[in-house]
This record gives structure tokens, C-alpha cells and sequence, in this order.
């Protein structure tokens, strides 16, 4: 998999699923094993036009200093591109923002979101107990007659020399013309000091195989470094973080 180093770059990191926590420094010097191989490239808008080849950049020895992927140039067919896979195995699934959405509708789903949010029961730190809940982030789409959100609700405390906040992570489903709410199927927790504790960000959601099963690729941010993630459906109305990359912290 590759994924988008993000601003005006054409260089990519190549994710090898394989790899571990204890295995990455060793592959970061090493060339991608990506010679030969067409990508198809995936935003939250859906699958990027085109295809493309990757060049593998060969990069200083830092092992000594931080863990990070092979890097490739990618030359992108389009802008906007979050993720890529090799070869035909992947489909695309526009997500629609809740920021795109007219101001009723937004205002409706974060209203849901964040009632939902409130019914959900795990452990959290006692100072958020009672705070409102906002959206942070949120992202629909459909899949057949089902309609899906993930988002990301949060609530801080914000205490001048503490400030603390509270990421939740959350996928639901409806049926499509239903006017309730989301029935959950899928949340994480986090929370902890507001410049250190870890947020998940939507980069893309695809089918991928022959089974065409769907799911959503997350990137996840701690104050020293990222992973990045599956979160799969593994059956109606149900989800599942399934795979998650090595730590890399450069």
C-alpha cells in the first residue's frame, strides 16, 4: 500500500504489511519492492483516474534515529490522493463530508452523532463525565441499501495549565431511508493530554478482493509517531480494526 507524504510532494511511503514494530528499521534503507507493479490511487473522494507506476527513492541509513517505510515518486495522475494499491484488487467508495452536507443536515447528523456518542459505555477519565460532546469529523456513505458514518467525536477540558480532550471513534450503520439513528458497530476511546493523545484520520474507505469487503483506511497519530489501519466489515451492522501497520516515528 502506499500512502501520500501529504502537501506539494510527489514522493509516497510504501507500506508493507508484513512488517513489524521489531522488523521496520531494517527495511527503511532498503528499496521498495515496487518495481514493476501499477497503482491504483484512493482519496475520501473515491478512486483517482488514471493508474500509475512508482520509482523507488533510495534513502540515507537514519536507523539509528527513527523508523519510517520506503519511499517511491509517484507521479499522480490526479491531486487528492490518499492511499494506493497495487493491481485491480481495490474499489473505490466516495465518502461525502459532513462538511459538504447542507447546514440541516449537518446540523441533524451532528446532533445524532453526538447523542450517540453519550449512550456509548466505557471506561474514560472521569473529568469528561457531562461534558458536551462535538464532531470533530465525519464522513457518510453507502453500500447497497445501507447507509454508513464514521466520524470522530471529541470532548476537552480545557484547563488552562491541563487541557485534555477526548477522541471517539465511531462507525454506524442504517438502512437507507430510515430516519433513525445510527445503530453502532464499530468505537475507540482515547483521551489524555490534548497535545499528546492520539486522533485517527479518515483517508480513505475502499472494497477490496473479490469478496469486495468493505473498509475504511485509517491513519493513526500519536505525539511521536503514526500507524496506519484497517477497520473492516466483518458482517452486517458489524466492524473490526483488523490490521495494523508497524510504528514509524519519522
Amino acid at each position: 500500500m502506499l500512502v501520500s507524504l501529504g502537501g506539494s510532494t510527489d514522493s509516497a511511503a510504501v507500506i508493507l504489511p508484513e512488517v513489524t514494530d521489531s522488523t521496520i528499521a531494517s527495511v527503511e534503507s532498503n528499496a521498495a519492492p515496487v518495481t514493476g507493479l501499477v497503482f491504483d490511487l484512493f482519496g475520501r473522494g473515491g478512486k483517482i483516474d488514471g493508474s500509475t507506476t512508482v520509482t523507488p527513492i533510495q534513502v540515507p541509513d537514519t536507523r539509528q534515529e527513527c523508523d519510517a517505510w520506503p519511499l517511491v515518486r509517484v507521479r499522480a495522475p490526479g491531486s487528492g490522493w490518499r492511499v494506493g494499491f497495487a493491481g485491480a484488487h481495490v474499489q473505490a467508495i466516495k465518502l461525502d463530508s459532513i462538511e459538504a452536507m447542507t447546514s440541516t443536515d449537518s446540523a441533524a447528523l451532528a446532533v445524532s452523532l453526538a447523542e450517540t456518542a453519550a449512550t456509548l459505555v466505557n471506561a474514560s477519565d472521569p473529568a469528561f463525565r457531562g461534558l458536551p460532546f462535538r464532531v470533530r469529523s465525519a464522513y457518510t456513505f453507502r453500500l447497497d441499501s445501507i447507509h454508513v458514518v464514521i466520524a470522530d467525536v471529541v470532548r476537552s477540558v480545557n484547563e488552562e495549565a491541563n487541557p485534555r480532550i477526548e477522541h471517539l471513534l465511531m462507525i454506524g450503520e442504517k438502512r437507507a431511508g430510515s430516519i433513525g439513528k445510527y445503530t453502532t458497530g464499530y468505537y475507540s476511546r482515547t483521551a489524555g493530554a490534548e497535545e499528546t493523545t492520539q486522533a485517527t484520520e479518515v483517508l480513505a474507505a475502499v472494497r477490496i478482493g473479490s469478496s469486495r469487503k468493505p473498509a475504511v483506511v485509517v491513519n493513526i497519530e500519536y505525539d511521536d509517531g503514526r500507524v496506519l489501519g484497517l477497520i473492516e466489515r466483518v458482517a452486517p451492522g458489524q466492524w473490526r480494526s483488523l490490521w495494523r501497520s508497524a510504528f514509524t516515528d519519522c
